[in-house]
């Protein structure tokens, strides 16, 4: 049996780097994608359960004054917002 040199041992050093930042970049990936599932199921529940009008419409109201970004705004009917309407950046949350 012979004892591996140095070079050996140095190229198995890489892969095993080369393996570990695979591997953590799919767990970087899956908890993204648990994150967005758990946005959209705790979203869907709060459609479900609170589906009245009187409910959605103060929902809305909410979501009008939490949403800056054009794009968001606009997955909610909500028009965009002036340049001059407030100072366009995200309120600090407690």
């Amino acid at each position: 049996m012979t004892m591996p040199t140095v070079q050996d041992l140095l190229k198995k050093k890489l892969q095993l780097q080369a393996r570990i930042q695979m591997m953590q970049a799919k767990e970087e990936t899956q908890k993204r994608k648990d994150d967005t599932r758990r946005k959209i199921l705790v979203g869907a529940y709060i459609i479900d359960k609170h589906g009245r009008t009187d409910t959605i419409e103060s929902l809305l109201e909410g979501l009008d004054m939490f949403l800056f970004r054009k794009g968001d705004r606009a997955l909610f009917g909500l028009p965009a917002r002036e340049e001059g309407d407030g100072d366009n950046t995200k309120p600090e949350l407690s």
